[in-house]
């Protein structure tokens, strides 16, 4: 079969809680013989190993972080969604491309380089953009942005944390309205 017979949802925004029930719902919204699941960041388990280093590794710059994400999207992509659409189903992508594209341009890296970083994955059929404010709780912040700002935070001070993950917000919403004007399937889904 092809990988073209099924479709890629991607749902994308800071909040990971709202961005997994914004995924959850979409694939329950899809056809019940044709829903195909929802792929989440970290599948690779990578991200974990991060969590749980010793200090003394160090802390990751973004530019590492964004190198993981994309060693961990390529598992995805490799293991849950490709897989998922060549059985003709839709899977659901949450994050995908754009919420690690948002927290590099927040970080002040280069859209040239996020653009070559990125150009393996699988363009999706439609976007979702979760338009959530962050978890402010620790306990409850479990999204990309999140996780990376987190991490980031050794270097910067508490209100730069803050900044740079709202600039990565601000960075989804422009892109957001960039691709309705260019297609209509992108959503933005306003959540309190």
């Amino acid at each position: 079969m092809s990988a073209e017979r099924g479709r890629l949802v991607a749902v994308d925004g800071v909040n990971g809680a709202a961005v997994r029930a914004a995924a959850r719902a979409e694939n329950a919204a899809a056809p019940p013989a044709r829903r195909g699941g929802v792929s989440v960041w970290d599948a690779s388990g990578v991200f974990e190993d991060l969590a749980l280093a010793d200090r003394a590794a160090g802390v990751p710059s973004a530019r590492t972080l964004l190198l993981l994400y994309a060693a961990d999207l390529a598992f995805r992509l490799r293991w849950e969604i490709r897989p998922t659409l060549a059985e003709g189903r839709t899977v659901v992508a949450a994050p995908y491309v754009a919420t690690a594209v948002a927290f590099g341009r927040a970080a002040g890296l280069p859209r040239g380089w996020l653009k070559d970083l990125f150009s393996f994955a699988a363009r999706p059929h439609e976007a979702r953009v979760v338009d959530a404010a962050p978890a402010r709780a620790a306990a409850d912040r479990s999204g990309f942005v999140e996780f990376g700002s987190d991490r980031l935070a050794a270097r910067l001070d508490g209100p730069a944390r803050r900044q740079l993950v709202e600039r990565a917000r601000a960075h989804l919403q422009a892109s957001s309205r960039r691709i309705t004007k260019a297609r209509k399937p992108t959503k933005i889904t306003k959540s309190p």
